[in-house]
């Protein structure tokens, strides 16, 4: 497509001022321009020529709510960015131009606006994110026109040819956020959104976070979310259109945008744009070179997103009267504004999508067209249009004729039936109560009492229209009413919830108890007696003596407040979980409440770390006959890592001075973890209650401790409810976590155990828990599961200063409840031990599809200072993690692995590599192979146990851990133990079959054709047979073929099995 500038003459702005669309034209006499149309006017048109440019492109709007209320389009232009007053006296004025920031043009420019600033973008090399305040417009006239300077600069290239390049931008509005698409940073030429902060000052906004190396978008919307899938309610939201699907995508954490869901259609061909319906219930999408390449109409995506994570195509709208190409489209109340190229702006009304997929329509109701020769499939006419000004001025731009310089520029046009009436908003006030489940939803019509609107009442709102527990009593809620053009008029209501109540005295006054009803105990209740079970409340009263008791494996969840009156007693057995939901409930505690623990089988001098689930408990709580031996309390600004001999290499909870622990006396802090050592002298189980104050419930904070490093901020927490707390959810709620730490006390402090002290803890003994997966202690035991125990202490390592927040919605009532999105996981724990001092450690490596290939807060956690320990890397071969979370699997990726043992034994000692647990679905696909560098070995893991000799030192990068799958025609007998390495190859390739004879190979390229076909025999040219310390494997070379993807089929003796190869 052309692009020569040329002289540029000043013509006349416009061409008339409001011109009626009569007999289904503009009638411009003696003007060619007679512009189709079926029900809207023409109020301006201006040429791009007019406006200092070849073409226009993009455009937007922005009402100065601020000053006088005027309407004014900001048009992007091959070379700059036009501003017109659409409001001026007498019709739409041009009032001046921003040059771009290179000073070169191209065909690619696009704006948009944030709290009074434009924000522009275009495919010309070194533009970046040009700014704009808009209140320069006030007052001007457009005599003489403007040329303007811009009020801000970002620059998010990094150098290069394309440097500073990018598509488009999106701006959230509500959230303050922009997120540049399409960019190309030249040496990081992504494609993926940055994105920027552009508050407190417009001016001079921030790149705060980036999404995706290589995933390429052209076009998004950003929104804080408010439709049908409530899961999402109050999170940011991106739908980008990325050439090939529709991607969505949870953008909240900046740090960690979450990729929700994917979807395509059939004959996909450019996946362009597309916007949300009013109540995000729909997304309108629009393929931008289909009709270029199939024919046929115009074609429209509806995509059903009631659910973000599993959306669906609704329908797909293909028009029956023009097949011309569709660009931009947006949403306004029941209509549906298309930019369609050749065939101008298209005007829908959407109102019967709500209908079965079958059923389902959207009806072209008016159109401009803006390029009168034909509606054919090219790049001719409308590029964008902006319908959302409040007086019903619609916005058009874009090329004209693509091969004529200076045509095109914008329309301004506008419905002359255009409704910009409010409705008028009745409501009524409702009563009603909690359903079993311990919510009740209302719809707008239960609180719309008549609203009326001089066209029709479109579309119905509530600001809130679930209510649980929380809200029993008076709720005030909003009503909103829309017409079809989204005026809207709001009123409020009353809304009374009401909780029935059951009462038990010797059985339940009312049914049994459930998440809606308050809860009344007149009698003794235990959770395991007979005919009884946990219970699920709204509220809960203890009174008249009774005694309720939560047995162990039971539990008792209440949404609200808890009252134990005096005489009665709540017991909250070990092992029982007593959850509150709502971060304002209390307890009130008139009589008492006891919360009992039971230690493990303890040795003597051994150690706990414990906390208190009540708001005052000392370190009486820590008695059962006798007080606890000691009691310490931990100070992380005493703390500095040990660095004795031997050195420990990793996460190391030793203090160099010795003074990070001291004697404790006073009131247990709630989520402070303690030191407890029951007894110096006797082995035991002890039997532990809590019964100082009340109950702690709802938030509470932990002033983690900072020390400049992470490595140097060891802080010691517990949870603080009597009931178990999700340890992922409390890492992913708090950015100074990236994981937990676990004593589990397999060994008895002592001596001979190095570090500061006299009486060492032993560092094998402690477990590791993050967002990814757990691993057990060195010295072996349970594997974390993601689940902190009522009074469970637990450390971490603060990677900043700040709080860390407990609440209630991390509360569990077993150890599998949880309302966070189900990820889906692939985890492998890898094994290392040598049996003569039976040490060892275990790395684990995760597969998920919220982590990367890079360092992931909350994913990735260095390997403790073990005696013995095995670790992964990052691809290139930094870090050195004891967990490793990586992005969703796929089997040709090579993870590099390190180890390290402490043990100086001359000649070495042997080690046993193993797999000791492997889950997920694609993991149980596939064969794992450990590839060993130094003593040039592959082993397959899935088969056998892989063992080597190693003397004291350090080892990174010894080995790589690599997967394979079946290939069609694969033998299932041989295709486990047989390996094909290395894969990618530059051209010797090694084939190791420690199971069978190798007899035959094949090679054939893409085509089927066969391009080497060899038994294998010493003498042949293209073989040999290699011996190493402990396998055989033959030796292929392929160095003279072309570098492309083979197919390799091997016979052996058991069998035959395929390969793919890669030569480089």
């Amino acid at each position: 497509m052309k692009k020569i500038l040329f002289s540029l003459l000043i013509l006349p702005l416009f061409s008339a001022i409001a011109q009626p669309c009569s007999g289904g034209k503009i009638n411009n006499p003696g003007n060619q321009n007679d512009y189709p149309c079926n029900g809207i006017d023409l109020v301006k048109y201006i040429s791009a020529s007019a406006m200092g440019a070849d073409e226009a492109q993009d455009s937007w709007g922005w009402t100065d709510v601020d000053g006088n209320g005027d309407e004014y389009a900001i048009v992007a232009l091959d070379n700059g960015t036009a501003f017109v007053n659409i409001s001026a006296s007498g019709g739409p004025v041009y009032l001046g131009r921003l040059n771009s920031h290179s000073g070169g043009s191209n065909l690619w420019r696009d704006v948009k606006v944030y709290n009074n600033h434009a924000y522009i973008v275009s495919e010309v090399t070194n533009d970046g994110l040009q700014i704009f305040d808009l209140t320069n417009l006030r007052g001007l006239t457009g005599s003489p026109v403007a040329t303007f300077s811009e009020d801000g600069f970002l620059s998010f290239g990094d150098g290069g040819s394309q440097n500073n390049r990018a598509h488009n931008i999106v701006i959230n509005e509500d959230s303050g956020y922009g997120y540049v698409v399409g960019v190309n940073r030249a040496s990081n030429n992504n494609g993926g959104p940055i994105f920027v902060k552009l508050f407190p000052d417009p001016k001079n906004p921030t790149i705060v976070g980036e999404y995706g190396s290589s995933d390429y978008f052209h076009d998004a919307q950003v929104v804080i979310y408010d439709g049908p899938d409530t899961r999402y309610h109050g999170r940011e939201i991106m739908i980008g259109a990325n050439e090939d699907e529709v991607v969505i995508v949870d953008v909240t954490d900046k740090n960690n945008p979450v990729n929700l869901s994917t979807i395509s259609y059939t004959n996909v061909h450019y996946t362009h744009q597309g916007w949300f319906t009013f109540d995000k219930r729909f997304f309108i999408l629009g393929d931008e070179v289909d009709e270029e390449n199939i024919g046929g109409g115009t074609r429209t995506f509806i995509f059903d997103f009631n659910d973000l994570e599993d959306p669906k195509l609704h329908f797909t709208h293909t028009s029956s009267t023009v097949g011309a190409i569709d660009h931009n489209g947006y949403v306004k109340g029941n209509r549906f504004y298309l930019a369609n190229y050749s065939a101008g702006m298209r005007m829908f009304d959407i109102t019967s999508i709500y209908n079965s997929s079958a059923s389902a329509s959207m009806s072209e109701i008016k159109y401009f067209d803006t390029f009168v020769p034909n509606n054919s499939a090219a790049f001719h006419g409308t590029w964008n249009v902006y319908p959302y000004f409040k007086s019903g001025n619609i916005v058009i731009s874009g090329f004209g004729n693509a091969n004529t310089n200076g045509d095109g520029g914008v329309f301004i046009v506008k419905d002359p039936n255009y409704d910009a009436v409010n409705p008028v908003a009745i409501a009524q006030n409702i009563s009603v109560s909690l359903g079993v489940d311990g919510t009740v939803k209302i719809t707008p019509d239960q609180i719309d009492n008549g609203s009326t609107d001089n066209v029709v009442v479109w579309a119905k709102r509530l600001d809130q229209d679930t209510f649980t527990c929380a809200d029993v009593g008076t709720n005030v809620v909003t009503l909103s009413i829309y017409d079809g053009n989204e005026n809207v008029s709001t009123t409020t209501a009353i809304v009374t919830v009401v909780a029935e109540t059951t009462t038990f005295s010797a059985f339940w006054s009312n049914g049994q108890p459930d998440a809606g009803k308050n809860v009344v105990f007149n009698a003794n209740y235990k959770t395991s007696d007979l005919g009884k079970s946990s219970i699920e409340a709204c509220s809960c009263e203890i009174k008249n003596n009774a005694i309720v008791t939560v047995d162990s494996g039971e539990y008792m969840k209440v949404g609200g407040n808890v009252i134990v009156d005096a005489g009665s007693q709540l017991i909250v057995e070990h092992q029982a979980n007593f959850v509150q939901e709502n971060d304002d409930a209390i307890v009130t505690n008139n009589g008492s409440i006891n919360v009992k623990l039971t230690t493990p089988a303890m040795n003597a001098r051994d150690f706990l770390l414990l906390g208190s689930p009540m708001t005052s408990d000392g370190i009486s709580a820590f008695a059962d006959g006798l007080p606890a031996y000691q009691v310490l309390n931990h100070t992380t600004a005493n703390f500095q890592p040990y660095s004795g001999t031997p050195p420990i290499v990793g996460v190391n909870f030793y203090d160099q001075e010795q003074n990070d622990w001291t004697n404790f006396s006073g009131t247990l802090a709630p989520s402070e973890g303690y030191l407890v050592r029951p007894s110096y002298t006797q082995n035991g189980t002890y039997n532990y209650e809590y019964n100082q104050g009340t109950l702690n419930s709802g938030e509470i904070t932990y002033a983690a401790g900072y020390n400049t490093s992470k490595e140097s901020s060891a802080n010691v927490l517990s949870n603080p409810y009597a009931s178990a707390i999700d340890a992922a959810m409390l890492i992913e709620n708090n950015a100074i976590l990236d994981e937990v730490y676990f004593w589990e006390h397999n060994t008895t402090p002592g001596t001979g155990i190095p570090g500061p002290q006299s009486e060492n803890f032993n560092m094998e003994d402690i477990s590791t828990y993050n967002g990814t997966m757990g691993i057990p202690s060195a010295t072996g035991g349970t594997t974390p599961n993601g689940i902190i125990s009522t009074g469970q202490g637990f450390g971490i390592k603060a990677n900043a200063a700040g709080d860390v927040t407990f609440n209630n919605a991390i509360r569990l009532t077993s150890g599998n409840t949880t309302l966070r999105k189900t990820t889906e996981k692939d985890l492998i724990w890898l094994t290392v031990r040598e049996g003569q001092y039976h040490m060892g450690s275990t790395a684990g490596i995760g597969f998920l599809e919220s982590a990367t290939a890079d360092l992931d807060q909350g994913f990735d956690t260095e390997k403790l200072g073990t005696v013995v320990s095995l670790y992964s890397h990052l691809d290139d071969g930094s870090q050195h993690l004891g967990i490793q979370g990586r992005e969703a699997f796929d089997a040709g990726m090579r993870i590099p692995m390190g180890f390290s043992t402490l043990i100086d034994v001359d000649g070495g000692l042997a080690y046993v590599i193993s797999i000791s647990d492997l889950r997920g679905v694609n993991l149980e696909a596939v064969s794992v192979f450990l590839e060993d560098h130094v003593a040039n070995t592959v082993t397959n893991l899935s088969n056998a146990n892989y063992e080597f000799t190693s003397e004291a030192g350090t080892y990174n990068n010894r080995f790589t851990l690599r997967f394979q799958t079946l290939l069609s025609g694969d033998t299932d007998s041989v295709v486990d133990s047989l390996v094909v390495f290395p894969n990618p190859t530059t051209g010797i390739v090694n084939i190791q079959s420690p199971d069978s004879t190798l007899e035959k190979v094949t090679i054939y390229d893409a085509q089927g054709r066969i391009l080497l076909e060899k038994v294998i025999k010493a003498t042949n040219t293209n073989f040999n047979k290699q011996q190493n310390q402990a396998n055989d494997f033959d030796e292929i070379n392929i160095s003279g073929f072309n570098p492309a993807v083979y197919f390799m089929s091997l016979q052996t003796s058991n069998g035959t099995v395929n390969r793919q190869i890669i030569k480089e």
